[in-house]
C-alpha cells in the first residue's frame, strides 16, 4: 500500500502531525517503537503545556496518543531502521517489514547522551541496532543488549531464544520473570572495546567479554536513517518550512533542534504537516 504520509516517531510532534493529517484525509502511517513519547514519559510533572497544567508526561503522551489513534491513524509498533528515496515515494524498512509512502515526516526525537566510545566504529562489526536483523548471527553465542526501551523487552527475549547467555544493561524496572539465560548487569556501559570487532564492553562495574552487542534505543544516530539527510550538529537541517535536504522529506520536535519543548514538538508537527501536504499537492503521482 502507497501511504500519502509516514511519521516516524509517536511523540507529541509525530502524534500532532498525524492528527493534522487525518483531518486533511490524507492517508498516514505513524511508525514508533511502541513506548511512545518515552522522554516525556518519564516527566514527573509538566506545568507549562497550554490548557493542560500540572498533568505528569504519562498523562499528556496518553492524551496525546488516545487523540492520534482516534483520528484513525495507522500504527506500526516498531521502529524505522532505514529509509530509502524512490524516484516518487520511499520506502521505510522495520525489523519485521517495508512500508511506502509519498512524503516522510521524522519525529524521532533525540538521542540523550552520546554514542558509546566505540560504537561507530564497530557498529556492523559486532555491534547491531536490530535483534530481529542480526540476532540469528549470535546463536548460542555470548551476547549483550544496551536499552532504554520498556518495549524492547520482547526482542531480549527473542534474542535469549537464540544466544547462550545475554547480558543485560537497562535502565528501566524488570519483571522478575525472565529466562534463565538473561543476565541483569550492573554499571552504566561507557566503552565498546574490540579490534576490528566486539569483544567486551566496558562499564563502571568492570569489563564484560561478549560475542556480540545490541544497542536497543527509541532513537538511532541520524545520520544512518536516511541517505543524503543533512545534518546540524546532532539535529536535522531544516529550513523555515521544516524541510530536509531531502525533498519530500520533513522534520519536527526533538529532533529538529532547541528548545526541547512539548509546545514547540507539537506546534512543529502540525506545521511539518501542513509542508508536507503542500509539497504532495506540488509533486502529484
Amino acid at each position: 500500500m502507497l501511504y500519502d504520509i509516514a511519521i516516524v516517531g509517536g511523540g507529541p510532534a509525530g502524534c500532532s502531525a498525524a492528527v493534522t493529517a487525518a483531518n486533511r484525509s490524507l492517508g498516514t502511517l505513524l511508525l514508533d517503537t511502541g513506548d511512545f513519547g518515552l522522554a516525556l514519559r518519564k516527566s514527573h510533572l509538566v506545568k507549562n503545556y497550554l490548557g493542560l497544567p500540572d498533568r505528569s508526561g504519562v498523562e499528556l503522551m496518553d492524551a496525546f496518543t488516545a487523540h492520534m489513534k482516534a483520528a484513525g491513524t495507522t500504527v506500526v509498533p516498531h521502529k524505522v531502521l532505514s529509509i530509502m528515496p524512490r524516484e516518487k515515494s520511499f520506502f521505510l524498512a522495520t525489523p519485521g517489514d517495508v512500508y511506502e509512502a509519498r512524503s516522510v515526516i521524522l519525529c524521532p526525537g533525540a538521542a540523550h547522551g552520546k554514542p558509546l566510545e566505540g560504537e561507530t566504529a564497530l557498529l556492523g562489526k559486532g555491534v547491531s541496532y536490530c535483534a530481529t536483523c542480526d540476532g540469528f548471527l549470535y546463536r548460542g553465542k555470548t551476547i549483550g543488549v544496551v536499552t532504554n526501551l520498556p518495549s524492547a523487552w520482547e526482542e531480549v527475549e527473542f534474542l535469549a531464544g537464540l544466544a547462550a547467555e545475554v547480558k543485560l544493561w537497562a535502565d528501566f524496572s524488570l519483571s522478575e520473570e525472565k529466562p534463565a539465560n538473561v543476565t541483569v548487569m550492573a554499571g552504566k556501559p561507557r566503552k565498546i572495546l574490540g579490534e576490528g570487532k566486539a569483544e567486551a564492553l566496558e562499564t563502571t562495574a568492570g569489563t564484560e567479554p561478549l560475542d556480540g552487542l545490541f544497542l536497543l534505543r527509541e532513537t538511532d544516530p541520524l545520520d544512518r536513517l536516511l541517505p543524503g539527510l543533512r545534518l546540524d550538529g546532532p539535529f536535522i537541517r531544516v529550513d523555515g518550512n521544516l524541510a530536509t535536504s531531502v525533498p519530500g522529506v520533513f522534520a519536527a520536535g526533538d529532533a529538529a533542534g532547541y528548545p526541547w519543548q512539548i509546545n514547540k514538538a507539537a506546534g512543529e508537527g502540525q506545521k511539518a504537516l501542513l509542508s508536507a501536504a503542500f509539497w504532495l499537492r506540488e509533486n502529484p503521482v
